[in-house]
């Protein structure tokens, strides 16, 4: 693509969720220092390896570049803040003048992927598969005594994959419910069967499990994706999925 895609229309029943490439440019440099804020360039510094620095840059100005064009202002007027537990959200001021947008991010190995709804909460996951970062320590910590069993009834060429579907889900989750780790993700239970649709099972009460869906994403291959949405049972939303080739498709505004 050589120029930005035209923006669907963000209606009350949609859910969009954009896949963009993380890829070195040096032209994105001084593209960053336009839109970040003074926090968050100080912020990007702090990381020490280059693609660590990138992905959040790049996470950074995307959200806040398509928060813009959703609320039709420039990138500097998004003003954004976080709850308690550090779930970013648009501060007060921003809210009043242009309306609600709720919105999630997460990156991971060459993907940046944020989905953005008006009138629920969302939730956002995604991750590279990898055997090496699927120890045994590892899953113990995501996974349910339950899961444990399913897991290690599947197929050996599935477990990596089912593992990183059940991390993706409860990840998207407590991301979405805005309590960050401290939910424990042992005590959510989803569906972890690659070749089934993502379903969140149970989850502590006071989390409200029963207005929360789950949606597994199309991702580039090597990748898990989940969304999570606050959408009822028996009420469906729109799922729109927007990849673009480049991420100067979004960061041109």
């Amino acid at each position: 693509m050589d120029a930005s895609p035209p923006l669907p229309a963000l209606g009350n029943d949609a859910v969009h969720v954009w896949r963009i490439p993380v890829v070195a440019d040096p032209a994105l440099a001084s593209t960053f220092g336009r839109i970040l804020t003074p926090d968050e360039q100080t912020r990007g510094k702090r990381y020490t390896r280059d693609e660590d620095r990138l992905r959040y840059q790049l996470g950074r100005a995307a959200m806040r570049c398509l928060l813009a064009r959703y609320l039709q202002v420039s990138p500097q007027q998004v003003g954004m803040g976080t709850n308690q537990a550090g779930k970013p959200q648009l501060d007060a001021a921003t809210m009043a003048a242009h309306g609600l947008i709720h919105f999630n991010l997460s990156h991971s190995g060459s993907w940046v992927v944020a989905a953005f709804a008006r009138s629920f909460a969302v939730g956002i996951d995604v991750e590279a598969l990898s055997a090496e970062s699927a120890s045994a320590k590892v899953i113990e910590y995501v996974l349910s005594d339950r899961e444990l069993l399913e897991l290690r009834a599947l197929p050996q060429a599935k477990q990596v994959a089912a593992f990183f579907k059940g991390w993706t889900s409860k990840e998207a989750f407590v991301k979405g419910i805005g309590v960050g780790l401290s939910a424990g993700l042992r005590s959510i239970e989803v569906s972890i069967d690659p070749d089934q649709p993502a379903r969140l099972l149970s989850a502590a009460a006071e989390h409200r499990p029963e207005l929360w869906q789950l949606q597994t994403l199309a991702c580039a291959e090597g990748y898990a994706a989940t969304l999570a949405l606050a959408v009822a049972s028996g009420s469906a939303a729109q799922i729109l999925e927007i990849a673009v080739d480049s991420a100067r498709n979004v960061l041109e505004h």
